[in-house]
């Protein structure tokens, strides 16, 4: 598995057919209603509590210190251990232990799913044709990747993504001398003409409006990806990523979004600032069909270093034009990626 989605239809694939221990039934009827095919059902999210409930109340006292020892053996329960395709049942089980369902703003849901640290895959694939006792010390792998605080700063940084597109989309929409001048900064070079200008500021004006609507969508979903955290190439200078593939509206986390606090280059950007402009970077992918053709740390000042040609297709482009449009970049950071 790749992505998201593959797991999410595999997971109601399973669950067509009522197939757990009978002391699962009724959360298992709930899991159900909470997978509908357009995304996790905000009205059913308290099946997920349900079943981590489940899973935890299976540890006692003697367990205070271990107790994933005694999760796994729940789910192994769960899942009917002795049977053909257990594997496939409590790596659903050990998925949805991992989902949370973090905000609701108005009717928008956002999900963020927090696999454990140690995973290398997707738990189906990391449980495909295991033993038993292989599957069971996988189950009681529990630290997650991300953990609480920050599953937190990601709904926090798509309602400031969600804020900044908004804006954003006013101001282009009346398009006033100031706002052509931050539109001329980051995608026109000093020779350009004011008609090329506007023309310019109208198709930023259609791409925020795309972003702003995902921004406003009923579910977003973030999540790492396993296989790809694994690979340290991608994990430790990839901030995140979307699929085109991904059917389910899913934003990828990796280890340089969450450490983006350390970075010392913008010019002091405030951490949730780096994290919502990197929403912003990667819906632009997503609605826009924007490239990676230079980042930020490359220099994005059109002319010499890229054209202003490919700076309307690039992505942190685009990115850090919205956030320094809203008046979010001081004059140092400006300075610097501007270079």
């Amino acid at each position: 598995m790749d992505i998201f989605t593959e797991v999410y239809t595999k997971i109601i694939d399973i669950l067509k057919t009522k197939s757990l221990d009978s002391s699962w039934s009724d959360i298992e009827a709930e899991l159900k209603a909470l997978c509908v095919d357009t995304g996790p059902n905000a009205a059913k999210s308290e099946a997920l509590s349900k079943a981590r409930k489940k899973i935890e109340s299976a540890a006692g006292i003697f367990d205070l210190f271990n107790p994933g020892s005694a999760h796994a053996g729940e789910i192994l329960k769960a899942a009917k251990s002795s049977t053909t395709g257990f594997q496939n049942r409590a790596a659903t089980l050990k998925t949805f232990k991992h989902v949370y369902f973090v905000a609701k703003k108005g009717n928008q849901s956002i999900w963020v799913v927090d696999h454990p640290k140690t995973y290398t895959q997707w738990a189906f694939d990391q449980f495909d044709g295991k033993q038993l006792k292989n599957v069971e010390t996988m189950l009681a792998e529990e630290e997650e990747t991300f953990g609480a605080s920050r599953r937190k700063m990601m709904s926090d940084a798509l309602q400031l993504a969600r804020k900044w597109s908004m804006d954003i989309v006013i101001k282009l929409g009346t398009a006033d001398a100031s706002t052509l001048a931050v539109v001329k900064r980051w995608f026109h070079t000093d020779s350009a003409t004011e008609q090329e200008v506007k023309a310019t500021a109208a198709v930023l004006l259609d791409g925020y409006k795309k972003i702003e609507a995902v921004c406003n969508s009923t579910t977003v979903i973030f999540s790492d990806r396993p296989h790809k955290r694994a690979d340290k190439d991608w994990n430790d200078t990839t901030f995140a990523s979307v699929r085109a593939d991904d059917t389910l509206p899913v934003i990828y986390i990796f280890q340089a979004f969450l450490d983006a606090g350390k970075r010392t280059f913008f010019g002091n950007i405030p951490k949730l600032w780096l994290c919502a402009l990197t929403v912003v970077h990667e819906l632009s992918h997503k609605k826009v069909h924007t490239d990676d053709i230079r980042y930020d740390y490359d220099g994005l000042k059109p002319g010499s270093g890229i054209s202003p040609a490919n700076a309307i297709k690039n992505a942190d482009s685009w990115a850090y034009f919205g956030a320094d449009l809203v008046g979010v970049l001081s004059e140092a950071t400006v300075k610097n990626v501007l270079k």
